[in-house]
This record gives C-alpha cells, sequence and structure tokens, in this order.
C-alpha cells in the first residue's frame, strides 16, 4: 500500500474537508480526489462521508487515517534525523520535563544542553503520571518530575536530586498575603482554593488543608495560568514551594506558614529506564542532567523550607 495515500487520507480526516487538506498538501481538489478514490478500491469501501460539514471517515476510515496519521509522523521524524545527521549531531534524547520544573529551570537547562555538541535534546513537557507511562513505552528517554507518585513505576530507576516540599500559596489580593503567624485550618477552610497539577498522581490530599468544601477549579499541564491567577485573584493553591518561587513569579510573602505538620515532599528526581541504563550515550547523557539538577539544587536558597 502506497504510505502517501494513508498521509493524505489521515490530513482529510483531521481537517475534516477535501479543499482544506489540498490546500494544506497544494495539490488540486481532482487531484486528492483521485488519491482517496484509489485506496478505497484498494479497501473495497467508502473511507469517507459528506455530511453538511464537511466529511467525516468511516470505521475504516478511521483506522487506516490512524496508521497514516502515525507515517506522516515518522516521515517527518525521518527528515530531521537526515538533517542531524548532515549537522554533525550523534543521537537524539526525549527528555519530559515536569511544568513547573520547565518554567523554573528553562535558562540553566538550555544553557547546559546547548554545550553538547554531540547530540540533541528534545523536550517534553506534561503531568508526571503521563510523562511516566511515556517512559515505559520507551517514547522518553529521561524524565525529570516528582519523586514521589501514585503512578505504576515497572522497572524504572530514580535518582532524587533536588530537594524541595509543598507549601501554601496565596493570591495578591488575598488578606493573608505576608501574614506573619500560622494559619489555623479553621481560616483556610473559608478560603477559595484551585488545584493545580491534579492529575500528577501526587501522595497528599487537597482537603487536609482547605477543608470539606471542593476546590472550584483545577488545573493540569500549564503552569502559566496558575501563576496568573495567583498575581492577579486572591485564591489559594498548593505548589512544590522551592520551585514556585524560583520562577520569580510568584513573591516570597504569598506563600503562607499553616498550622499542623509541614507540607509533604515535592522532590524532583531523574527517571529513567533500567533496561537502557548500561548504554555509554545514555550514561553520557544521564550526567549530564544529574550535574545540572544537582548543581541547580545546591546553589538555589531554601527560602526557609525544612529540606
Amino acid at each position: 500500500m502506497n504510505p502517501n495515500l494513508l498521509k493524505q487520507l489521515a490530513i482529510v480526516v483531521k481537517q475534516g474537508s477535501i479543499s482544506r487538506a489540498c490546500e494544506q498538501l497544494f495539490v488540486t481538489q481532482p487531484t486528492l480526489t483521485r488519491s482517496i478514490k484509489q485506496l478505497e478500491a484498494k479497501v473495497g469501501a467508502p473511507l469517507l462521508i459528506r455530511t453538511r460539514y464537511g466529511v467525516e471517515p468511516t470505521e475504516i476510515g478511521a483506522r487506516l487515517a490512524q496508521i497514516g496519521e502515525r507515517v506522516l509522523a515518522e516521515s517527518e521524524h525521518g527528515e530531521e534525523v537526515i538533517r542531524q545527521w548532515h549537522s554533525g549531531y550523534h543521537q537524539e534524547f526525549a527528555i519530559g520535563i515536569d511544568p513547573l520544573w520547565e518554567f523554573a529551570t528553562v535558562g540553566e537547562m538550555a544553557t547546559e544542553l546547548l554545550q553538547d555538541r554531540r547530540h540533541v535534546f528534545h523536550l517534553r513537557t506534561g503531568s508526571a503520571a503521563a510523562q511516566i507511562e511515556l517512559l515505559q513505552e520507551g517514547q522518553l528517554d529521561f524524565l525529570l518530575a516528582h519523586a514521589h507518585l501514585s503512578v505504576a513505576q515497572g522497572a524504572l530507576a530514580r535518582e532524587i536530586l533536588f530537594r524541595d516540599r509543598s507549601g501554601v500559596f496565596v493570591g495578591r489580593r488575598s488578606p493573608l498575603v505576608g501574614r506573619d503567624k500560622p494559619v489555623p485550618q479553621s481560616l483556610l477552610a473559608q478560603q477559595s482554593w484551585m488545584i493545580a497539577g491534579a492529575s500528577a498522581g501526587f501522595l497528599d490530599i487537597q482537603g487536609e488543608i482547605a477543608g470539606p468544601q471542593a476546590a472550584r477549579m483545577a488545573l493540569t499541564g500549564s503552569i502559566r495560568s496558575v501563576l496568573h491567577l495567583l498575581n492577579t485573584t486572591d485564591l489559594l493553591v498548593r505548589l512544590p514551594a522551592r520551585l514556585t518561587l524560583m520562577t520569580g513569579e510568584v513573591a516570597p510573602e504569598q506563600m503562607i506558614a499553616v498550622e499542623g505538620r509541614q507540607g509533604p515532599r515535592r522532590d524532583i528526581a531523574l527517571w529513567s529506564r533500567i533496561e537502557q541504563g548500561g548504554r555509554p550515550e545514555m550514561l553520557k547523557v544521564k550526567e549530564l542532567l544529574g550535574a545540572l539538577v544537582t548543581r541547580l539544587d545546591r546553589e538555589t536558597p531554601t527560602f526557609g523550607l525544612e529540606l
């Protein structure tokens, strides 16, 4: 089967329109229609259904379009690998990164990684729960994420390199900003809360300090929205305290002390697959990442946290 036909079908299904797919593919509509008919002749059944809003795939059309998407992605990746080879790079490494870690350390990470002239680095940001699965499936080589996760970890190696602890942060409009005494839980329960990292698999419960009333907003993935709300509202949220203050987007007086025990650990670990640990190139990159994270742990202030 001609893989180009599958790629064209994938683009048609994604666009939901023959004409829009033609624009993306830089071909005429009769040319693309002939390609679809050629594929339908191979299958012996329709692949697309016309609707008032465009086109939708049939069951077999959707399945073939999924294959076409993978062919398209692999083709684009192949072009990039060729460019990397011509540029003298030896290998590409995919590194998963916690969103808050990325926001707080992107400058230092870019500076350090760009000094390595042999390798190309693909940095992917996302929740730890999702990225642990990608690491296990072999789609990531390393993961920089929270060390204490309530998700399946399988045959993974974990090296804790950056110390942190959960803290409570209040929005700039909250009357609790700058409070010099621990806030009682009865008062915390009266506040408006949001949850960050709702799918990260953290081993603690928001209700321990937020009270019985559920948070009205939860944000997963991007940390920018959380930081923006801390700067513009009176909402409260629990976040890894050291990393949050490292962003420079939140003032130290926005982190408040609360009555009771300290927040749980939020250490950052370097995760990798045990089976890949003996490869020389993997060891070099692991050493590079480990040295970077360890240096950040050593040089970054602790902001009064007991670590």
